[in-house]
This record gives structure tokens, C-alpha cells and sequence, in this order.
């Protein structure tokens, strides 16, 4: 690892900025999408050096393409702190009791930008996606889970129709589909750090 204490924030956001670009990303330190060829490279996939895959295309809305399965597939990713690691690692709590109890599982949520105000498009086109959240931590990637993709659409469609029935008010950007890690049957693990998930924090 490098020392970063020898450098300031903006001298490592610049470096990481040309990294990414001499890899031909485009503004890969917009938002984050310097996280999509990290989740693309521990998954085998491909990520796009755009910022998205534009309309009219057969990639619309990805963010990268998986060629073992030819499938588009659209990253969502969250970071969280040290207080929700109990929660990502089930770890155990003591209760006045003395007896133990698992902290609640970790829930994972994926923001789809735009989808309210492009239903017509994205109702289609995200339908033929993987949906793939994954976790950071402390800007590592922890944890990739593979998302069900009639969940994924089913409670985006839901969530637009009660968008849609209060007369289509308030912003377009909160469409959002959540995962708790308890709900298996909703998803299945595509990349875990096995090293970080067993050693103690």
C-alpha cells in the first residue's frame, strides 16, 4: 500500500482520475464511478468507459457487459461505516440477560436514477439486465450480491405506480429497490472477501 500520507486528497483524487483515464474512462471520478471497473474486475466482466450506456443501445442503462453470459448488467453500491460491520458480519450481542443475540442482517439499497420519469424506456430495458449491489468499505469492495431481476423490476414498477397515482409529484430520483442479506432466496453472493469476512475487525 501506498503511504498517503505523503499526499494530499486532491493529489490522490487527481491520480486515481489519470489511472482510470489512461484505461480510457470517461470522468472516472464522477460520482462513483471509479467502483464500476473494481465490482467488473472481481466479477470477470467488462465495465464501460462511459458514464453510461446511452439510449437506443442494446446496453441502455448498464454499466457493464458480462461475457461468459453476453448479459448487460446494471452496478449499484453502497458504502457503509464501522457501525453497520456488527450488521454486515452477524456478529452477536450480549444481551442484560446474558443471553446472546445476532445483530439484524444488513440491508443493501440500489437508487435508480431516472427510472420514474423514463418508465416507458426503463421498464423495458432493465428487464433484460443483472443487477448486481455491492458493499465498500472503507473504498474496498467487501461484498457483490446478484439481485433477482423480477424483484428488481417488481418493486421499481411498484414504486413508480404509487409515484404515478400521487400525480407524478416530488423528485423522479428516489426509486429504489432494498435487500436485507436475511432475504437469500432474493439473491445470490457473486464475489465475498472471505479474508475480510473472517478475520476480526
Amino acid at each position: 500500500m501506498i503511504d498517503f500520507s505523503q499526499y494530499t486528497i486532491e493529489e490522490l483524487a487527481n491520480a486515481l482520475y489519470l489511472k482510470m483515464d489512461s484505461e480510457g474512462f470517461s470522468k472516472g471520478t464522477d460520482k462513483t464511478k471509479w467502483r464500476e471497473p473494481i465490482v467488473a474486475e472481481k466479477l470477470g466482466h467488462k465495465a464501460h468507459t462511459k458514464i453510461s450506456s446511452g439510449k437506443g443501445t442494446e446496453g441502455y442503462g448498464s454499466d457493464a457487459f458480462d461475457p461468459s453470459s453476453t448479459e448487460y448488467c446494471e452496478y449499484k453500491s453502497q458504502a457503509i461505516e464501522k457501525g453497520q460491520l456488527r450488521n454486515l458480519l452477524q456478529e452477536s450481542k450480549t444481551l442484560k440477560n446474558g443471553n446472546t443475540r445476532e445483530y439484524v442482517p444488513l440491508s443493501i439499497t440500489g437508487v435508480y436514477n431516472g427510472f420514474n420519469n423514463n418508465f416507458d424506456i426503463a421498464s423495458v430495458e432493465y428487464a433484460k439486465k443483472s443487477h448486481y449491489f455491492s458493499i465498500f468499505y472503507k473504498e474496498k469492495c467487501v461484498l457483490v450480491i446478484k439481485v433477482n431481476t423480477e424483484h428488481v423490476m417488481s418493486t421499481l414498477i411498484s414504486n413508480y405506480e404509487k409515484f404515478a397515482a400521487k400525480g407524478s409529484k416530488g423528485t423522479t430520483n428516489l426509486n429504489s429497490v432494498t435487500i436485507n442479506l436475511a432475504d437469500k432466496h432474493l439473491y445470490e453472493i457473486a464475489y465475498k472477501d472471505y479474508e475480510f469476512f473472517n478475520k476480526k475487525h
